[in-house]
């Protein structure tokens, strides 16, 4: 019996060091690798990034749609460089050009169609998008040489009629024709017609920032282009359609009933939809429902509060009555 009791004793020793002794799978858990998914996760985050970044080395080719940033000078022969037009805000109110009614944003153009200064339409084609660009061009490549036909005297009673003072360097159009004041002296006006930048070499510094490729890009830079703005327009091309939603100020801007027929032209010309379909929404805007059902209940409560009014009695009978 005293020897059960011993291996009895000893058993129990030996269950007692098992439960205590940590497991195994414990020390696993901690060094498991991350789950599959978690890996997916992170892997999406790095493509999203990829995508929104332009690509390094990419080339600019004829046709192609590009938004990009500059800034425009004048080039003179002293070595003071005048800036007369640029897409930055803050450089435009350090040089002292700012103007509150110009809008300060990326400009969109279609590479060899014309739609900027010539020399500058020639250097952004090869361009390579991100990357910083300086070109220099000639009167020949902007607005041409000055002309000294272009320029007129008018006597001051032609402006008279206008009702305003002229003085030089005020923009003016005179028979159809739209001129810079030169002078202004022995009541005689002296009016230059040539193009502001006439014989003039300027210099541009771009970056282009975006070429579209997919054919909503495409789509969207075209409304920029011709419109000015594509933010708030919803496209979604399928096959040989394209549908695009118009924003709310699509509904009453005067600029894009013009606009909209030169943007359907550059759609047909530049892209391969063949059909366009311009969406107009008009939601109607509904109360909430959870607020009217605040309201029936509180409606309910007060009928619930009010006391309920009695039945009238019945009026009892004189006793004559009941006698007779």
């Amino acid at each position: 019996m005293a020897d059960d009791k011993k291996k009895q004793t000893a058993d129990k020793k030996k269950t007692e060091t098992k439960k205590s002794s940590p497991k195994k799978t414990e020390t696993k858990k901690s060094t498991a690798k991350p789950k599959a998914s978690e890996t997916k996760k992170s892997e999406t985050k790095k493509t999203e990034t990829k995508k929104s970044s332009p690509k390094k080395g990419e080339k600019v080719s004829k046709g192609d749609i590009i938004t990009f940033d500059f800034d425009a000078w004048v080039v003179d022969q002293d070595g003071t460089d005048e800036l007369f037009e640029t897409t930055s805000e803050e450089l435009a109110k350090s040089e002292d050009i700012f103007d509150e009614k110009a809008k300060y944003q990326s400009l969109t153009t279609l590479v060899g169609a014309n739609r900027v200064v010539a020399g500058l339409d020639k250097s952004l084609e090869g361009a390579e998008v991100g990357k910083k660009t300086t070109v220099e061009i000639p009167p020949s490549e902007g607005d041409g040489a000055w002309d000294p036909k272009l320029v007129e005297i008018f006597p001051m009673r032609e402006f008279a009629k206008e009702e305003y003072q002229p003085y030089p360097g005020m923009e003016v159009t005179v028979k159809n024709k739209t001129g810079r004041i030169v002078t202004v002296q022995s009541g005689r006006v002296r009016v230059d017609f040539n193009a502001p930048l006439a014989g003039k070499t300027v210099r541009y510094e771009y970056t282009i920032s975006k070429k579209a490729n997919k054919a909503d890009e495409k789509a969207l830079g075209i409304i920029a282009m011709d419109y000015g703005n594509s933010e708030d327009f919803n496209i979604t091309g399928k096959d040989d359609l394209l549908e695009i939603t118009l924003p709310e100020i699509c509904k009453y801007d005067q600029n894009w009933f013009v606009m909209k027929y030169r943007v359907v032209g550059d759609l047909r010309e530049h892209t391969d939809f063949k059909s366009i379909k311009f969406i107009e929404e008009y939601i109607k805007k509904e109360e909430p429902k959870e607020e009217k059902k605040a309201d029936d209940k509180k409606a309910d409560d007060k009928k619930e509060d009010k006391p309920k009014s009695k039945p009238k009695a019945k009026p009892k009978a004189k006793k004559d009555e009941k006698k007779e």
